[in-house]
């Protein structure tokens, strides 16, 4: 799988479209702005019903995307919904470049395009075995899945919650992880099978993605054994370091896994660590 990848990257690599989350950021804006202006446009023109598209409105298997952020609930909700529509916003933004600049533009595409067919795909064999075929979810789950991939490549960062509280980021990945175990389960018993479906759609995109890019078995209970194993034999390395993260104190020799690297916005030569590269703070 992973010599496949890299032979579809060295040929289509060159059409990659670079900083993809800003475009769907933007469609993702603007259509929630509209909503407010024309509420049952993407309900009734845009979103994915196959029973219209057999119809011969085939657009809606592209724009089913720009599904809005449901915003207005009284004046006080409102306010409320736009407060943190900005947060989340901010939130998709860095999970998507951290993304980008990990895996590349290619694979990053890769990612969306793959949650995005595999969403049709599964949505298409449940009209077709039910006949439930309307999802109006647009690309939320996989957005909210950029989450669970930025928690497993940076488990140990930090977020406030409430802009107060400090939690690390594998901490809300299992919170989040558990709510959506209970959201799947709310969409079963009320009969919401093209949002269940579109669910777990979202994070089986999510699985494959990663083990196809070994991103997940770097946590397999024999690779952590090995990095256990590795850490004890290097505890008190020999000699002089040429790698060392600014942040955790990481270097080559008691995580030769991780690469190092300088960054340019710090004011100075200072070198960071793969998790700590993009998400520190830059020194001035």
């Amino acid at each position: 799988m992973q010599k496949f990848i890299k032979n579809m990257e060295k040929k289509f690599g060159r059409y990659a479209i670079p900083d993809l989350i800003n475009y769907f950021i933007i469609f993702y804006v603007a259509s929630t702005i509209i909503s407010l202006i024309m509420p049952g446009l993407y309900y009734n023109f845009l979103a994915l019903d196959f029973e219209k598209i057999l119809h011969g409105q085939i657009w809606r298997l592209f724009t089913f995307i720009l599904a809005p952020e449901p915003l207005t609930d009284g004046v006080f909700g409102t306010v409320l919904n736009i407060f943190f529509f900005v947060i989340l916003i901010h939130l998709y933004y860095l999970f998507g470049h951290s993304l980008e600049n990990i895996w590349g533009a290619f694979r990053f595409n890769l990612y969306f395009i793959g949650g995005i067919v595999l969403t049709i795909l599964a949505e298409l064999i449940l009209y077709i075995a039910v006949g439930q075929g309307a999802y109006y979810g647009g690309m939320s789950y996989i957005y909210q899945t950029m989450f669970f991939a930025y928690c497993v490549l940076f488990p140990e960062e930090r977020f406030l919650i409430y802009f107060v509280f400090p939690i690390k980021a594998k901490v809300l990945a299992a919170i989040d992880g558990i709510l959506m175990v209970v959201t799947l389960i709310q969409y079963l018993l009320r009969g919401d099978f093209a949002r269940c479906l579109a669910l777990v759609v979202a994070m089986l995109n999510f699985l494959i993605f990663f083990y196809a890019y070994k991103g997940l078995d770097r946590y397999s209970p024999r690779q952590v054994k090995r990095r256990r194993e590795f850490k004890k034999q290097t505890m008190q390395p020999q000699g002089v370091t040429k790698h060392q993260c600014a942040i955790c104190g990481r270097n080559e020799v008691t995580n030769p896994e991780l690469s190092f690297r300088f960054c340019s916005k710090c004011n100075g030569n200072y070198e960071y660590c793969e998790e700590h590269l993009f998400t520190h703070m830059h020194i001035q």
